[in-house]
């Protein structure tokens, strides 16, 4: 689904990692693991397309969304919780306001004979065959579940986002993520200054409902219950694991004895 292409990223002379390259297929879940400093965040960045790559590139279909949540967030406090979050489905009511209007138009409008009433018309018929065919989720009730589920009550869905503390604002963000159900989602550090229960809805959320996922975490616990699949940075290099975080502990200590020898 998403390529990887010879990944380099150099700083002042010193290299980060150098023709680094895998494949992120669909379903894949993956921890991207190293020690701090290694280029974790780096790469993240790079796939995301919010990082340059001193050489190589990031290939993939063009229609592919990717989704990046950042340890370090920039938000807009002018909104709620509720409106804020909405954002996730933006394109849809903005297909559904240039429908309305549309159709508007074709009320008051008595030119039939004209190209610009055909126009219309076909504009209409191509926004209402789109519209229609996801009209019946309930967009307000999908917010609603996935911010209860990371620890949202409903009284805080009214309150401005400028009300909440980083922790809770990068939970916002996470939840237009997850609402957006893109094709490749990039966590950095997610569950920082989230609770259990929130956290088990996340790990409930990723193993069932989303597609293909890269997580930098800390937390082992949820790595391990998430992920298939590790990849770990290293040395300016990456060593590639058909296995979860504690498989991969076995597997690498293996490597490194038979590096040893």
């Amino acid at each position: 689904m998403i390529d990887v292409n010879n990944i380099s990223v150099s700083f002042g002379g010193t290299t980060l990692f150098s023709d680094v390259s895998f494949s992120i297929n669909e379903n894949d879940k993956i921890a991207l693991m190293g020690k701090n400093g290694a280029g974790k965040s780096t790469l993240l960045k790079i796939i995301a397309g919010e990082g340059k790559a001193t050489s190589g590139h990031i290939s993939g279909p063009k229609e592919a969304v990717i989704a990046y949540l950042p340890q370090h967030l920039l938000t807009h406090d002018d909104v709620t919780v509720f409106e804020e979050t909405s954002k996730a489905f933006s394109e849809v009511y903005v297909m559904r306001d240039e429908l309305e209007s549309l159709n508007e138009q074709l009320n008051i409008r008595t030119d039939y004979d004209t190209d610009d009433y055909m126009k219309l018309i076909e504009r209409v018929s191509e926004l209402s065959e789109k519209f229609y065919s996801i009209e019946e989720i309930n967009y307000d009730a999908e917010v609603e579940k996935v911010l209860k589920g990371l620890g949202f009550l409903r009284s805080d869905f009214t309150r401005k986002t400028s009300e909440f503390s980083g922790g809770w604002r990068m939970r916002i963000e996470l939840a237009k993520i997850l609402l957006k159900k893109p094709d490749l989602i990039l966590l950095d550090e997610p569950t920082n200054h989230m609770d259990i229960e929130s956290i088990q809805w996340l790990e409930d959320f990723l193993i069932n409902s989303a597609k293909a996922v890269i997580v930098i975490s800390h937390d082992r616990a949820f790595v391990d219950n998430i992920t298939n699949r590790t990849i770990e940075v290293t040395m300016g290099r990456i060593y590639d694991y058909k296995a979860k975080y504690t498989h991969y502990l076995q597997l690498r200590k293996e490597r490194r004895e038979h590096q040893l020898k």
